[in-house]
């Protein structure tokens, strides 16, 4: 009895194990994409801008006494906030890392079902031991080749989780 005991108890950390995880990796995901998004967003709608007013000031014939140095000024910054994030964007690589994350979240649901079929092959009488002991090796090596989860987001998604 002792040993079905260690055996459950086992299994069920590492069921909480695998869930902190894609948790943690389904949060990353979602602040990654959302960043991305709306660098996006500002990069489209700011460049659009920026270049529809900038097109106006130097079109023949355009009334320039209507724009002032004032105006001007706050077209460059404008433009120049735009390259900051098409920068920002570039170097961050806020939609690759958003993927990555998404197969780490995919690769730990597939654990998460495989801890699934485990409980029921052992609730039919099945010694599981073997089959437990290659989830944790998975478990391990996904965890050496997943992408690290900042510790600020880690903690928000894994707030609240029971095992």
């Amino acid at each position: 009895m002792g040993e079905n005991s260690e055996f459950s108890r086992i299994l069920d950390d590492t069921e909480f194990r695998i869930k902190k995880s894609q948790y943690a990796h389904w949060r990353a995901r979602d602040v990654l994409d959302a960043y991305a998004l709306w660098s996006t967003v500002a990069n489209v709608a700011g460049g659009a801008v920026v270049s529809a007013v900038s097109a106006t000031l130097i079109t023949p014939g355009a009334p320039n006494a209507l724009f002032g140095v004032d105006f001007k000024l706050v077209l460059l910054c404008a433009g120049a906030g735009v390259s900051v994030v098409s920068i920002l964007q570039s170097v961050l690589k806020w939609s690759e890392r958003a993927q990555s994350h998404f197969l780490a979240a995919n690769a730990y649901s597939s654990l998460r079902r495989e801890i699934e079929v485990l409980r029921l092959a052992a609730a039919d009488g099945g010694d599981a031991t073997a089959q437990l002991e290659v989830i944790i090796l998975k478990l391990r090596d996904l965890s050496e080749t997943a992408p690290p989860v900042p510790a600020g987001l880690w903690n928000r998604a894994v707030r609240g989780l029971t095992k």
